[in-house]
């Protein structure tokens, strides 16, 4: 994705801010590949990517992203947390992932109700959304090794709006 920013930046001559939708789309089109992996020491922020980035860098990282599970189980994303919307409920991994800016942010917005999110659960979920500093709130499109695909973008659409109200205040 960073690569990618800088070949739009410099396309821009009046150093204009690039938006996110301007990149892909409202939403992004952003799809997960599954990696069996859990960060080291994921509750504090550090510098220990090596392997985490040694399977982004063979990814098209405008398109993809990867979503580290242990034991059968979600815990975000190589560069974001992960949401799980189903029956108008959001849900995060209750544990094993690092607790991002966004992340917090959101919390005190709305209710995200921590739980395992088992792998073989998936299809019971209408959206996921990666939030981050990066991908701000981004829709994804489908995972292709669980089967899973969107089905909604209701919860996308109501976190966009929160955060983007919010960084255009700032």
């Amino acid at each position: 994705m960073a690569t990618l920013l800088l070949k739009k930046s410099y396309l821009i001559k009046d150093l204009k801010e690039i938006k996110f939708k301007d990149l892909w789309n409202d939403y992004g089109v952003f799809k997960l590949k599954l990696l069996n992996y859990k960060r080291i020491d994921p509750s504090h922020k550090n510098l220990k990517y090596k392997k985490i980035l040694s399977y982004l860098k063979k990814l098209d990282n405008t398109e993809y992203d990867i979503a580290l599970h242990k034991n059968k189980k979600f815990l975000e994303t190589g560069t974001s947390n992960l949401l799980f919307i189903k029956n108008n409920r959001v849900y995060s991994p209750k544990n094993n992932f690092y607790s991002g800016i966004t992340f917090k942010f959101f919390c005190k917005k709305i209710k995200i109700n921590l739980r395992d999110i088992y792998l073989k659960n998936i299809n019971s979920f209408d959206e996921i959304l990666l939030i981050g500093s990066g991908k701000a709130v981004t829709s994804v499109l489908r995972i292709d090794e669980l089967k899973w695909k969107r089905k909604s973008l209701n919860f996308f659409n109501k976190l966009n709006k929160i955060y983007q109200k919010k960084i255009n205040y700032a």
